[in-house]
């Protein structure tokens, strides 16, 4: 998601040689830059746009009838970039929240920083997917990448992360995440508040809370998202669908930062492979929540072992992969509606028929556009806002 790890250089490692294998202790030993969550954050944003424009590869799916099965397979396992991302979230905004004493002032400051992060990128991905419906509909003779009209209160709930609140059709894929993040950062502010009132530790100096006492905030409604709502329709346009995701990420930094013990992590990963060992697979909601809790556990667990073995910083820190990591907001907003109008415009360039070849040529194309309109959107609008957002905490 939007969530940026540290780049602050006075976060350093005294005393760990490269070699060691122990995780980083709060506030010291911590790595100058997470290359490996960033890595990790480039992977996601990829497959999910190669997954974007597999999935929605229009009719008569010459490239789909040629493939193999196992490319077939491949590509529409990417669908699991999201849930990547709902952790990579959890696990930054705990690190983030680490040093915060709550005050009122101070989560709105937060959230205002979130929102100046998020908001510039999002609505101008917003007036994009605008213009190009208004495009394709009155001018290219192209088939519209939104579903519907667009009027003014379904562009005013999306502006304002309520799409899904207030049921309105998404008008870009991936969009939708976006409401549920925002909500995410209002319940971990609010809960590393209540924590910290509730249960502080002994040293009134430090903003930790005690362990058991994340655990009896988080915990519980972490648990009842993994075991009752993640099963619910209604509860799909609210955090509380997702909330499992985004507490393993969170639990992984605790963790790491020792704030919990690792014999609660160990307690926390087995309920995930106890639901994954458990779950009824005979319908496909249950078998696609599988699926993600399985991506996500996989995650969890890969950013432990990078936090254990003191390689936060090392692996995965691969030049192509940390540039993705860079766009990959900006890629996540506007590759939908540019990959459209590319898909699009081929298959009428080949009369609605492409060949195999064809075909496979247009969808191949549409992802180095993409990448192309990701590094426009960031360095003239993400980048500029993320400056503005650093420059408010620093402030604060």
């Amino acid at each position: 998601m939007a969530a940026e790890p540290p780049h602050d250089p006075a976060f350093v490692a005294p005393g760990l040689r490269p070699d060691s294998c122990t995780s980083p202790t709060s506030g010291q030993g911590i790595p100058a830059r997470f290359a490996f969550v960033d890595g990790l954050r480039g992977l996601a944003a990829l497959s999910i746009v190669v997954f974007h424009i597999w999935w929605y590869e229009p009719p008569p799916y010459p490239a789909l009838a040629h493939a193999h099965s196992s490319i077939d397979t491949l590509f529409l396992g990417t669908r699991g970039g999201v849930q990547i991302l709902l952790v990579i979230s959890g696990f930054v905004i705990a690190y983030t929240l680490r040093r915060t004493w709550f005050t009122p002032r101070e989560a709105q400051s937060f959230i205002a920083r979130r929102l100046v992060r998020l908001v510039p990128a999002y609505w101008v991905a917003i007036g994009f997917v605008i213009l190009v419906d208004l495009l394709c509909r009155n001018v290219w003779n192209l088939p519209s990448p939104v579903d519907g009209p667009m009027t003014v209160l379904r562009t005013t709930a999306h502006m304002t992360f309520l799409q899904d609140v207030f049921d309105h059709d998404a008008i870009g894929a991936g969009m939708w995440t976006l409401c549920i993040e925002m909500q995410f950062y209002i319940v971990a502010i609010l809960g590393w508040g209540l924590a910290q009132r509730l249960f502080p530790r002994p040293d009134r100096s430090e903003p930790r809370p005690v362990d058991w006492g994340l655990m009896a905030v988080f915990a519980p409604f972490a648990i009842a998202s993994l075991l009752h709502w993640r099963s619910l329709d209604r509860t799909d346009p609210w955090v509380t669908h997702y909330l499992w995701m985004f507490f393993l990420g969170m639990s992984t930094w605790w963790t790491l930062d020792r704030t919990l013990p690792v014999s609660t992590y160990a307690t926390v990963i087995a309920l995930a492979v106890v639901d994954l060992a458990l779950s009824n697979t005979s319908d496909w909601v249950n078998a696609e929540w599988r699926y993600w809790n399985a991506v996500a556990l996989a995650t969890t667990l890969a950013i432990f072992v990078a936090g254990r073995c003191n390689r936060l910083h090392v692996w995965l820190n691969w030049r192509p992969l940390q540039y993705l990591a860079r766009i990959s907001y900006s890629l996540y907003l506007i590759h939908f509606p540019i990959c459209h109008l590319i898909i699009s415009a081929g298959w009428k360039l080949c009369n609605e028929s492409p060949t195999s070849l064809q075909a496979c040529l247009i969808l191949i194309s549409a992802i180095p556009a993409s990448l192309l309109a990701g590094e426009l959107l960031h360095r003239f609008v993400e980048a500029p806002s993320a400056n503005w957002a650093a420059t408010m905490k620093r402030a604060a």
